[in-house]
């Protein structure tokens, strides 16, 4: 492994070390060969300046980007009808502005990706913000003085089964009109998605414009003529579904209505299809992936970050109402997992080629004494026996994917003090190797503490990216047959927990999943996370309408297996700007520990899973 090291850059290779127990302390520490020794530590003041202006000319980069390509996408078509005005039949002056601006936007986000004047621009504003806004913070932390030791946090109590899973307000019309649903057919998952999905860029493509256009001004003009707009519009749209429903609720009407009319049978689920060595995508599908991937660097970061915005705004106070056993602050092993994680994510692996993410990841796997197998497309599925007295507990399965949307390049990855990211030249690779990794530390951590914990899967599906491909390809039966909670470590950040999400959009055997804070998965999230010393955030949303996991396939939530994605950590996916906290990687790699031994507290009595104790509140 090469680590990028320049003089600029010799002072971002030292890593920040994190003031948590050491399982071994001389175990496996990261070797940055030539980095000179460790500086001496930062003051509160200097730390807070350096983190501030570190995160807004980050934030600035990705907004002044987001502004290039907005700009050049509404002013380009606009020269483009001016002179084909009189020039060109007035029939074809539409497709003429429309092609202008795909093509506009297109290459603008190229320039973006390779040059980057905008972001360039846009990081040194962010710069100076920071400045500002780092020295109040610098100020405040030398009054607080030096951060509290981390220990865990105590979750309000309330009896259990008062939570029901939540439903926006038109969906429970249609459960008081019709009733409850009683299962979820192929039919009505496809009809949902649809409808939320329509209404959502209904709102992108309407309401922004309306605004836009009623307050005027460079604000104004902004949202109704540039990709503000829209992308502001899908976080309204993504609002108004998880809360009124509209989309969902017409969507999930036709659903029924198929159901009931259709002989039983013809609209559930068709059989997995047999596994095949490669996923070939269709030219509609390899076009958007493409064009994905060109824009993605200017309009997902924004669209993430204002979705998780408002997702918060949505977010619920977590409870506790299982009864769990109490287990030490759970800790791993920091030095080791950071140079896993870089080590696996300068692998190359995209979609369809992880061939050599899986050899690595059976070398890993065998040096833990745990047996695995390979399936024909490269999907590995692994058997931690349970510990002697815990064959009872439910099977806990741990997933994360093997692919990464793009190729990354081990020479690229830059290790700071607090985050670990690239030179821009590639993408990082966290989502979702990031999940890989705090996987196998957490499994590691469980075994070298000597933690009891119940029969363990891991499963690394492959191509992802491109659709779920290899999850949807599994059956329940090839993962367990008996029951198991499912923890998919693929998702944002980690203490957002998303009771609910929808299909995915590109994969029309996908599934939606739909948790009450009582579930006793969700309780095991919970006190996994308190444990490590984070408190939760319930959100009632989804990541984003139409994306979604593995854990939206029928193998991982259908059957006896129930499944829910939780946070690795990354940030800026898809996109050469992607990084991750170092504390978040290791905060995600405590959770997985959590997730593992506050199982061992359940009992599984024919399909249900139970606790072990009752539970009183106290």
């Amino acid at each position: 492994m090469k680590i990028q090291s320049s003089p600029q850059s010799q002072t971002a290779l030292r890593l920040a070390q994190v003031p948590t127990p050491s399982i071994q302390p001389a175990v496996d520490k990261l070797d940055l060969q030539g980095t000179p020794p460790p500086p001496p530590e930062k003051s509160d003041f200097r730390e807070a300046m350096e983190e501030t202006i570190e995160t807004c000319a980050h934030q600035g980069k990705k907004l002044g980007s987001l502004a290039a390509v907005s700009y050049a996408t509404a002013a380009l078509p606009l020269v483009a009808i001016s002179a084909s005005v009189g020039v060109v039949p007035d029939m074809l002056i539409g497709p003429i502005a429309i092609g202008t601006m795909i093509g506009a936007m297109a290459l603008t986000a190229l320039e973006e990706k390779h040059l980057g004047l905008g972001k360039q621009l846009g990081r040194a504003a962010g710069a100076v913000v920071g400045a500002g806004a780092g020295l109040v913070r610098g100020m405040v932390a030398e009054l607080k003085g030096p951060e509290q030791a981390r220990t865990k946090v105590q979750l309000e109590q309330q009896a259990p089964g008062q939570a029901r899973p939540f439903r926006p307000l038109v969906q429970r019309g249609l459960d008081t009109a019709f009733g409850p649903l009683q299962n979820r057919s192929k039919a009505l998952e496809i009809s949902e998605l649809v409808g939320a999905t329509a209404s959502t860029l209904v709102v992108a493509y309407t309401v922004p414009g309306m605004i836009g256009n009623a307050i005027g001004g460079p604000i104004g003009e902004a949202l109704a003529t540039t990709l503000v707009g829209p992308l502001s519009g899908m976080v309204l749209g993504g609002l108004a579904e998880s809360t009124l429903g509209i989309g969902r609720g017409a969507g999930e009407l036709v659903g029924r209505a198929i159901d009931k009319f259709l002989p039983a049978g013809q609209s559930s689920q068709t059989t997995p299809a047999k596994p095949k060595t490669e996923s070939k995508p269709g030219a509609l599908k390899k076009g958007f992936l493409s064009m994905n991937n060109v824009i993605g660097q200017p309009v997902i970061g924004f669209l993430l970050d204002t979705t998780i915005l408002g997702n918060r705004l949505l977010a619920q106070k977590p409870f506790q109402s299982m009864h769990f056993e109490e287990r030490p602050l759970a800790c791993v092993n920091d030095d080791r997992l950071i140079k896993n994680f870089v080590s696996l994510a300068g692998i190359h692996g995209p979609s369809g080629q992880e061939q050599l993410v899986g050899d690595e990841l059976q070398v890993r796997l065998n040096k833990l004494n745990i047996k695995s197998e390979r399936r024909e497309d490269g999907t590995i599925i692994a058997t931690l026996p349970a510990t002697p007295g815990y064959e009872d507990s439910p099977t806990v399965m741990l997933s994360a994917h093997q692919d990464t949307v793009m190729p990354t390049k081990a020479e690229n990855i830059i290790v700071g003090p607090r985050r670990i990211h690239t030179n821009e030249k590639s993408i990082l690779g966290a989502d979702d190797r990031a999940g890989l990794a705090e996987i196998l530390e957490g499994v590691e951590s469980v075994l070298e503490q000597g933690l009891a914990h119940p029969e363990v899967k891991l499963v690394f599906t492959v191509d992802e990216e491109r659709g779920l491909c290899g999850a949807s390809r599994l059956k329940p039966e090839d993962i367990s047959n008996r029951p198991t909670l499912g923890f998919v470590v693929d998702a944002l950040d980690v203490k957002d927990v998303h009771l609910t999400n929808d299909a995915v959009i590109v994969n029309p055997s996908s599934v939606k999943y739909n948790y009450s804070q009582d579930d006793p998965l969700v309780q095991v999230v919970y006190r996994s996370m308190t444990n490590a010393g984070l408190e939760p955030r319930p959100i009632p949303a989804p990541i984003l309408t139409g994306a979604g996991s593995d854990a939206n396939t029928r193998a991982f939530n259908s059957g006896k297996i129930k499944t829910i994605a939780v946070g690795a950590g990354e940030r800026d996916m898809h996109t050469p700007l992607e990084y991750i906290k170092i504390e978040d990687l290791i905060q995600a790699s405590r959770h997985v520990v959590g997730y593992i031994t506050n199982s061992c507290d359940l009992k599984v009595e024919g399909d249900q899973v139970l606790p072990r104790k009752a539970f009183l509140p106290q």
